[in-house]
C-alpha cells in the first residue's frame, strides 16, 4: 500500500491523457488568460498549451489593449491552425506584421471583425483574399485604410460573402461597392451607415442583385432619398430591418410601405391631412343643423 501511494506522488496533470481528456474536457474551460498563465509554469506545459492551440476555433480579443498583448498574440499567430472566428475590433496594437501570420495559415476562416483597427493596412487583406474562400462574415467598419482595389479584389475572389460591415469607409466609391453586390448574391446583412458614396443608384443595385437582405444599415447616408427605399420595398421581399437614421431625404411616404413587416429605427411621423385645422391634431368637422 505504502509502494502504491510513493508511486502516486509522482503523477501530475500532465499524465492525463492529452488527446482524449485534457484537451477535449480541460483547454475548453480555460480563458486565453489562463492559457498563457499555464504555458509559463513548465517546458512541458508550454508544450501542451502551443498543442492546444492548434485545436482552438475562436480568438476574440475585442477592445483588448493590456500591454505586451501584441507579443500574446504572435504566439497565436505561430501555432493556431484551425481558426474559424476571429474578433479583433479595437485592437489599436494590431500590426499587419501580427495579424498576417495568423490569417495566412488558417484558411478555414468563416467570421472576420476587424472593425476600427486602425494601425493595419490593405496588406492584411491580402491573405484573406487569397486565401479565406469559406469567408462569409467581413466586419471592417471605421478602417480608413480600406481602399478601393481592395474591395475590388476582395469580390473577385469571394462570392459567398453573407455579411458585410464597411460603415465609415470613406474611400470606396459606388462603383465598386456596386460590383461587389452583382457578385455576391448571398448577401443577408449589409452595413453602409455613413459611407458618403451611397445614392439612390446604390440602392437600386442593391433592390437587383441582393434579394435575400434582411438587414440594411444606411445611417447617415444624406444623399439618398424615397426613390431608392422605394425600390428597396418592392425588390427586397426579405427585409427585417431598415436603419435610415440621419437621411433626411427618406420620408414616411417611402417607409409607410415597410411598416408593419420591417423594424425602422425611426418613429412614425403623422404629416396633417387636407382636413386637418392649422397647428390642432384633430379633424375638422362639419355640422349639418
Amino acid at each position: 500500500m505504502a509502494d502504491s501511494d510513493n508511486d502516486n506522488d509522482g503523477l501530475s496533470l500532465f499524465d492525463i491523457v492529452w488527446e482524449d481528456v485534457l484537451y477535449v474536457k480541460l483547454f475548453p474551460l480555460l480563458s486565453l488568460k489562463d492559457l498563457f498563465n499555464l504555458r509559463c509554469c513548465s517546458r512541458l506545459a508550454k508544450t501542451f498549451v502551443d498543442n492546444g492551440f492548434r485545436r482552438i476555433k475562436e480568438i476574440n480579443l475585442s477592445g483588448k489593449n493590456s500591454p505586451h498583448l501584441d507579443l500574446a498574440f504572435a504566439v497565436l499567430a505561430e501555432n493556431c491552425r484551425n481558426v474559424r472566428v476571429i474578433n479583433l475590433a479595437r485592437c489599436n496594437w494590431l500590426q499587419d506584421s501580427i495579424l498576417c501570420p495568423l490569417l495566412k495559415y488558417n484558411h478555414k476562416l468563416t467570421k472576420i471583425n476587424l472593425s476600427q483597427c486602425l494601425n493595419i493596412t490593405p496588406r492584411s487583406m491580402q491573405p484573406i483574399i487569397i486565401g479565406c474562400k469559406q469567408l462569409t462574415t467581413l466586419k471592417l467598419s471605421h478602417c480608413h485604410w480600406l481602399t478601393i482595389g481592395a474591395m475590388e479584389a476582395l469580390t473577385l475572389h469571394h462570392t459567398k460573402i453573407q455579411e458585410l460591415d464597411i460603415s465609415y469607409c470613406a474611400a470606396l466609391n459606388e462603383r465598386c461597392i456596386s460590383v461587389f453586390l452583382l457578385n455576391c448574391r448571398m448577401l443577408q446583412t449589409l452595413s453602409l451607415s455613413n459611407v458618403p458614396a451611397v445614392t439612390d443608384n446604390l440602392l437600386l443595385a442593391i433592390a437587383k442583385h441582393s434579394k435575400f437582405i434582411k438587414n440594411l444599415n444606411l445611417v447617415g447616408c444624406y444623399l439618398i432619398t424615397d426613390r431608392g427605399v422605394l425600390a428597396i420595398s418592392l425588390c427586397c421581399k426579405e427585409l427585417e430591418s431598415l436603419m435610415v437614421r440621419e437621411c433626411p431625404h427618406v420620408t414616411e411616404q417611402s417607409l409607410a410601405v415597410l411598416r408593419g413587416r420591417v423594424f425602422i429605427d425611426r418613429p412614425r411621423v403623422f404629416q396633417p391631412d387636407m382636413n386637418m385645422v392649422p397647428n390642432m391634431g384633430f379633424p375638422r368637422l362639419f355640422l349639418q343643423v
